[in-house]
């Protein structure tokens, strides 16, 4: 009988990758500056981003990281790891400064400095921000533009001074809006849109508008850049590719979808980020890349495919933006983060 130091099943390269993870974790906190000492932090104990956000609280300080769960080992995982926030702090060192919840209960809100958007936390509705003391912060972990309007209630925030802090994705320690263009194309590949000499229109209104249509434009494709689906100019177009933001009502309804249906009859809709109404689609005849809708806020194309080095600046960088929001830093546009204020009325 051969012996072997691995667990029955366990992926050969599990060891490797989380070493690695850890490891990017240490240098982007480094990079940062990110210092939670003392910090107490509530995120999720899920698999993948979520675990990744639990470390790095743990490694930049805090003196304790509650970290919500289903029920443990029952979280949905990730297609693309094994290792949830407990298996994560525990190879990094640090689990003793984690804390598995089912649920908070009201004494805990009491001492919490920063609460991380993410699945297991969300929504973070009026009755959650009333248990957070003035000055706490809500950490978005995304753009201002990416938020749905149900995620985080603002207008409560504001009322009861509890900070919403957000990271700014062009500062150069994050640089995510050129990864995100990757992404893009990537999905174009997996929906078998060869690139070169195809006619794209790209309907945009975000920030990544001009990383999108410059990475299209290396691959050799045609892009005309549309910023709603009414002013789509009729043309043979190759594919529609929809890169909006979140939205209450979202464009790409049964108005926006005839338009397309009128402009780009027999092209492909490829969905990257922004909603679709599916059943609309349907009946128009429209074909939607990726089959399987995104869960609402989410992209066409998991982030994991690029492997975990833009994850991991993304999240850093939105404990960053919230730790100095909950120091009472100066946040600029211009910087590593902004604060958030509810919509104007």
């Amino acid at each position: 009988m051969n012996s072997t130091s691995q667990s029955e099943g366990e992926d050969p390269g599990h060891g490797t990758e989380v070493a690695s993870v850890i490891d990017a974790i240490r240098e982007c906190i480094g990079t940062l500056q990110l210092d939670l000492d003392g910090q107490v932090v509530v995120t999720g104990a899920g698999f993948g981003s979520e675990a990744i956000t639990a470390t790095a609280a743990a490694l930049a300080g805090a003196r304790r990281v509650f970290a919500l769960t289903a029920e443990r080992k029952k979280h949905a995982r990730s297609p693309a790891t094994s290792w949830d926030a407990l298996d994560l702090a525990t190879d990094a060192g640090h689990s003793a400064r984690l804390e598995i919840l089912r649920r908070m209960h009201p004494h805990h809100w009491n001492d919490v400095d920063i609460l991380v958007s993410c699945p297991r936390t969300l929504p973070i509705s009026r009755s959650t921000v009333e248990y957070l003391r003035p000055n706490s912060v809500v950490a978005l972990m995304a753009e201002p533009w990416e938020l749905s309007p149900e995620m985080v209630d603002l207008n409560a925030c504001s009322e009861m001074q509890v900070k919403v802090a957000a990271p700014n994705l062009e500062h150069p320690s994050i640089n995510l809006h050129p990864d995100l263009a990757r992404l893009c194309c990537r999905l174009l590949h997996d929906a078998g849109i060869n690139a070169r000499d195809t006619r794209i229109a790209l309907l945009c209104d975000t920030p990544c508008r001009r990383y999108i249509e410059d990475a299209l434009i290396e691959q050799g494709a045609r892009v005309t850049v549309f910023a709603h689906p009414q002013m789509l100019l009729p043309e043979m177009w190759d594919a529609v590719v929809v890169a909006l933001r979140p939205a209450e009502k979202p464009s790409m309804d049964i108005n926006g979808l005839a338009r397309v249906f009128e402009a780009a009859h027999g092209s492909l809709l490829i969905q990257f980020s922004g909603e679709i109404d599916r059943l609309a689609a349907r009946y128009f005849g429209l074909r939607v890349w990726p089959p399987r809708k995104p869960a609402r806020g989410q992209l066409g194309v998991s982030s994991e495919i690029l492997g975990w080095h833009p994850t991991i600046r993304r999240l850093v960088g939105g404990l960053k933006a919230a730790e100095m929001a909950r120091r009472g830093a100066d946040l600029r546009r211009d910087g590593i983060g902004s604060i958030v204020g509810p919509p104007p009325n």
